[in-house]
């Protein structure tokens, strides 16, 4: 706030004095800042670290491969699948080699690939991390692709049980890298097993009974992507931490 004061004029002088008063009122003294307590920081920093452990516990990946593989089946197209498929004879077509397996014959073969990769790939995927399980994923389906241009060269292929496969045989390098980390780990070896006796018995069954005839299984896709998988986890897996989200 200012305010102008006015002097009286003297006779002897011909001068105005002009003075400016500066007025303010009287501030308050402020309170001093509270410092951070250590403890909200702390808190703070945890609150991230929960959220972040919550996303990692999500399969991702799994959920992605599972929407995009639903999807294809209900708009694919005759044109399209012929466009997507794998074919050995047009090896020469790269997509192909990992497109097929987003590609199903009937509604059972989908359902049970979705089914069998989510229910063997979630521990993996939130104990290893996306990227390790989609590279397994992936690389299954690639190998499986090769194993059946090469042993079954005059046959195509569709369907994401390489990719299975692969996810199923790296379980042996992430029990043998975590097992004394590991929860459930007797419920896991026994699943494991179950699910290799079981695979096992009706792939012989489907062979002697039916002839590997409606549906034909590829047991050269199977197998290549199942090594793929066993390689590929001993190279890439890692030896989870104390921090790592667990289920």
């Amino acid at each position: 706030m200012c305010a102008i004061s006015m002097q009286p004029t003297d006779s002897k002088q011909n001068t105005k004095d002009v003075s400016l008063l500066l007025l303010s009122e009287p501030r308050e003294p402020r309170e001093p800042r509270a410092p951070l307590q250590k403890s909200s920081i702390d808190d703070s920093k945890s609150t991230h670290s929960s959220h972040r452990r919550r996303l990692c516990r999500v399969p991702w990946f799994l959920l992605q491969m599972s929407f995009v593989e639903i999807s294809l089946y209900l708009i694919a197209n005759a044109c399209m699948q012929r466009r997507l498929i794998f074919k050995p004879e047009l090896g020469h077509e790269y997509w192909r080699f990992f497109t097929y397996m987003l590609l199903h014959a009937d509604l059972w073969h989908l359902w049970i690939n979705i089914c069998l990769q989510c229910f063997i790939g979630v521990y993996l995927e939130v104990e290893q991390g996306h990227w390790r399980l989609g590279v397994v994923y992936v690389t299954g389906g690639l190998c499986g692709g090769l194993a059946n241009a090469s042993l079954q060269p005059g046959l195509s292929l569709l369907g994401a049980s390489a990719g299975v496969y692969a996810m199923l045989c790296s379980h042996v390098p992430h029990l043998v890298l975590n097992f004394s980390k590991l929860s459930h780990r007797t419920w896991r070896v026994a699943v494991l097993l179950s699910l290799f006796v079981s695979n096992a018995a009706y792939t012989i069954y489907h062979f002697c009974l039916n002839d590997n005839r409606n549906p034909r299984i590829s047991l050269e896709a199977h197998l290549g992507g199942g090594v793929a998988g066993l390689i590929c986890g001993f190279l890439i897996y890692r030896r989870i931490s104390s921090e790592t989200p667990n289920l």
